[in-house]
């Protein structure tokens, strides 16, 4: 028996490195593993395997596995691999390691050291490895890194199926090509598809911006982005935050929406809504449902329903509940519809726009159909035009040229410039101190100076004035100055009814000391009528005359005496003598039904 053993060992091992096929299925009917070359068999003491030394070749199943070493467990059917180990698959797939363990039941090879899956155009690296050579499956647990066509994916855990081509990575997740770079908790990649599926908290690094979310989709051949948990975009200028967002870094367009923040670094601008849209390759961007901007760290507020934007030719359209809050002019516009460029500075508001400027005594509030705010450099160059009609035989809509000016309209960073304020049609003013209407107006920041055009009646205190066109000088948010041109008509109440006091002229001047008359000058045509008092504050009739030119003075804010300069002439007529002809000028009107009567008839109209 001593010399017929290893005789039979001598015998087994020149069939090995002939080649000798040792075949077989076992009773379940699985696959056994096959040494098919070694250089040397080593006697083992032991029945449970054997060991196989120098170029082994091990094949099973349609795999090829070569290695310095082997043990092969023939009852358990698996195998120990030692240094230097590959595999070869007939499909093409590619496995080295300095260590495998080889299941045979289950196709299931346990990968250490120098690991190294080559799939076709797939590279898997890793220093442990459990890899199913049938289905293509890998796990690691230690680290690893998978290449694929221009694209590298590192990460601690991972998954790896060959067949799908979908990937599983968790824990310090790396993936980076030459377009992104993606930093990640968690995340599934598709290598066929090169879609990321983020799971946890990710960045994502591109040439043109820098994306943190935490549960979304990146689609890499098409820079498709879905991202559906609160995400933030960050770019060289801009920062773009919202619930769930939609982004292509190819075509530039993105969408947020819910609790949407955006906020432009260059132009200091905040901008919050529900949504927003926003392309970046165009310059449109379009915000609806709460919209508020503000600018250049609160100078400007901007709310409303509906906010569109275009970057490039900076016109922008708000519409809806809009009010625009100037903090620095203490302005308030409110309208259905605002547009505004911001290269031009040029603004207009429809849709019963109404205009609030904050004082600390006087506020004053104005309505109209439509108003508009310009440079007054500008004032010479704008132009009224007409809009392309989308239908033939519809009215024409028109619009002003400075709401499409380019940036060549632009003026100095930080310049602050005077604005002029139109308003047209249907104007109402209302403020403690005064009210007026007409039907068009404009306001000069310049100047503080208003300039009341067609049919202007203005009200002050006890003072009603009208004339062709009617200007009025403030300082400090007071009354200082007003100038009737043309048909001018000063009326004063003296507490009674049908008792006024009357000045008519072509060109009346009058003159306030903290918002009460003080003083009128009357040029051309001076026409008046004056009630006289007895010592006992009783009228005593009436003074009429009349005068090429006449100095008015009020003392408590009715007629104190009148001074006639050239050509004098008039009557006194006593209280009793007193009837319509000679109570009231040819031009007398009282205009009470048209008055404002206070701030909220504005704001409701």
């Amino acid at each position: 028996m001593k010399k017929i053993i290893p005789l039979c060992l001598l015998i087994l091992c020149g069939q090995l490195n002939s080649k000798a096929q040792i075949v077989g299925i076992d009773s379940n009917g699985l696959k056994l593993i096959r040494i098919t070359h070694t250089d040397q068999i080593v006697k083992n003491e032991s029945d449970k395997f054997q060991r196989f030394i120098g170029a082994v070749i091990i094949e099973h199943d349609g795999i090829t596995m070569t290695c310095d070493s082997a043990f092969l467990y023939l009852e358990q059917n698996y195998v120990e691999a030692f240094s230097n180990v590959n595999i070869l698959k007939a499909n093409g797939t590619n496995a080295h390691s300095n260590y495998i363990k080889y299941t045979g039941n289950n196709n299931t090879a346990f990968m250490q050291g120098g690991v190294s899956i080559i799939d076709g155009g797939n590279t898997l690296n890793t220093e442990e490895l459990t890899y199913n050579i049938k289905t293509k499956i890998g796990k690691y647990y230690k680290g690893g890194t998978l290449q694929t066509e221009g694209t590298t994916v590192s990460s601690v855990n991972g998954n790896y199926n060959g067949y799908s081509q979908q990937t599983y990575f968790k824990d310090s997740v790396v993936v980076t090509n030459e377009k992104y770079t993606i930093l990640s908790k968690e995340l599934t990649y598709n290598i066929k598809s090169k879609l990321v599926k983020l799971l946890d908290e990710s960045t994502i690094i591109s040439e043109n911006s820098t994306i943190y979310t935490k549960t979304g989709t990146y689609d890499s051949k098409t820079s498709q982005a879905n991202f559906t948990s609160r995400t933030t975009v960050e770019s060289d200028d801009q920062i773009i935050i919202g619930n769930t967002m939609t982004y292509n870094d190819k075509t530039g367009m993105g969408k947020a929406k819910g609790d949407v923040y955006i906020i432009d670094t260059k132009n200091e601008t905040k901008l919050t809504s529900n949504e927003a849209e926003y392309n970046k390759l165009t310059g449109y961007g379009k915000a609806t449902g709460n919209v508020r901007i503000e600018n250049e760290g609160g100078k400007s507020i901007l709310t409303s329903r509906s906010t569109e934007y275009n970057k490039k030719t900076g016109y922008a359209i708000a519409k809806g509940d809009v009010v625009f809050i100037d903090t620095v002019q203490r302005t308030q516009l409110r309208s259905g519809v605002v547009e505004f460029n911001e290269f031009s500075k040029f603004m207009m508001a429809t849709v019963k726009p109404k205009l609030i400027t904050v004082t600390d005594d006087d506020s004053l509030y104005m309505r109209a159909d439509t108003m508009l705010s310009m440079r007054i450099k500008d004032q010479g160059n704008v132009k009224k035009i007409a809009l392309p009609q989308s239908k033939k035989n519809t009215p024409t809509l028109y619009s002003y040229n400075l709401l499409y000016a380019d940036s060549t309209a632009k003026g100095p960073e930080g310049e602050e410039e005077p604005k002029l304020v139109i308003a047209n049609h249907t104007v109402k003013l209302y403020a403690d101190s005064m009210q007026a209407v007409c039907d068009s107006l404009s306001y000069s920041q310049q100047d503080s100076i208003f300039r009341l055009y067609k049919s202007p009646v203005m009200w002050s205190k006890k003072q009603q004035s009208n004339a062709d066109t009617i200007i009025i000088h403030t300082q400090n948010n007071k009354l200082s100055e007003l100038n009737l041109i043309n048909n001018g008509l000063l009326v004063s109440e003296t507490g009674y009814d049908t008792y006024y006091d009357q000045v008519a002229g072509t060109y009346i001047n009058a003159y306030f000391v903290q918002n009460e008359i003080n003083y009128v000058h009357v040029d051309q045509n001076a026409e008046s009528i004056y009630y006289a008092k007895d010592d006992a504050e009783a009228y005593i009739g009436t003074n009429r005359a009349e005068s090429a030119e006449m100095n008015v003075y009020f003392k408590n804010k009715e007629v104190d005496h009148i001074v006639f300069v050239t050509e004098p002439k008039g009557d006194f007529y006593p209280i009793d003598k007193l009837n319509d002809g000679i109570k009231f000028l040819d031009s007398f009107k009282l205009y009470t039904d048209l008055k404002p009567k206070s701030k909220e008839e504005i704001l409701n109209d």
